[in-house]
Order: structure tokens, then sequence, then C-alpha cells
């Protein structure tokens, strides 16, 4: 009875993201428990309050392009774009095109590019951040940060995981490429 229910919330994954939902199937055929708490983290991925969308999309990119450029990558392009994130936007956060970006969206970015770096400049971007959104935008983005790296680890550790490719933007496809972040 539950699987038919499971079922029909996998393939309705599959339609919002654009993404194949397999290692999701795989989960709760192979460990039921398992799937359920990676069930009940998901809700922690797409939680947004303070942070503007295009600031949280930037920030989302560059943490996933760090831990992958294939479908996860993918993944959060096609939700920003179902969000109403300009593609423009998308677009300089999949280049790392970081004059194309305001002030504040190109902040939000370097500094997940700095947290997955392990760089210190996080510390000089943080005040920042908190200036204009207060400590409920960093929160935010230790959220973001940390769920866009958790779902690339958990498909390439269940073998689902895939080299670079070029991703799509709307129509337009790109590669998916970004420049290194500074080291520490």
């Amino acid at each position: 009875m539950l699987k038919p229910l499971l079922e029909r919330m996998f393939r309705k994954q599959e339609q919002l993201t654009g993404e194949s939902a397999d290692f999701i199937r795989e989960m709760y055929d192979a460990a039921p428990g398992g799937f359920w708490r990676f069930a009940m983290f998901m809700p922690m991925s797409r939680y947004r309050r303070a942070l503007p969308k295009e600031a949280r999309v930037a920030a989302g990119i560059a943490a996933v392009h760090s831990e992958d450029c294939g479908p996860c990558l993918q993944t959060g392009i096609n939700l920003a774009l179902a969000d109403g994130v300009a593609p423009e936007i998308i677009r300089a956060a999949v280049a790392g095109d970081t004059a194309a970006m305001d002030e504040r969206t190109r902040t939000a970015f370097e500094f997940a590019q700095a947290i997955c770096a392990r760089d210190i400049r996080s510390e000089e971007l943080r005040p920042l951040i908190e200036k204009w959104w207060g400590k409920a935008a960093t929160v935010e983005l230790a959220l973001t940060i940390a769920s866009a790296r958790t779902f690339p680890t958990v498909k390439r550790v269940l073998g689902h995981g895939q080299a670079c490719l070029r991703v799509t933007i709307g129509h337009e496809t790109v590669h998916a490429e970004l420049a290194a972040p500074r080291a520490a």
C-alpha cells in the first residue's frame, strides 16, 4: 500500500526537478529506515525565509558545484527556474561570472564558495550578509550549503553520480565547469 504512494511521490519529484529519482527508489528498496531519515532531511534543503531567492540560488549553485557539476547542478537550475529566478542570475552563478551579479548576490555566492573551499575569506563576508539580512540569513546559508553538498554525496555513494556535463538553463546549453574557488 505504501509503495504506490511513494512511487507517485518519486514521479512528482522527477517532474519537479527534471532529473531521475532512481537513487531515492534504491534507498527505499535497500534501507527503508535510511530512506525515511533522508526524506526528513529534504525539506531542510528548500528552506528560505531571510535571503532573496537570487542570493540563495547563487549560493546553492556555488555549493552544489563544489561537489557536482552534473544532475544535482541541473536539479538546482531547474528548481531555480521554477521559482522564478532570472536565467541571467543562474547563468552567472554556473559560470562563476561574479561581474554579472549585483553586490549582494555576489557576496552570497562568494561566501558559499569560501565555505566550501574552507577559505578564511568567509569570515570577511559573513558580517556583510548579517548586516544586510540578519543572522537568520547565515542560518539559511548554512542549511543551503550543507544540503547542496549532501545530495551529490549520497548519489555518488549509491553509484548514481556523474562526471561534469553540459547543463541547460531554459533552452540554452552551457558547460558546467566553474573556476575553482580560492584556497585558504
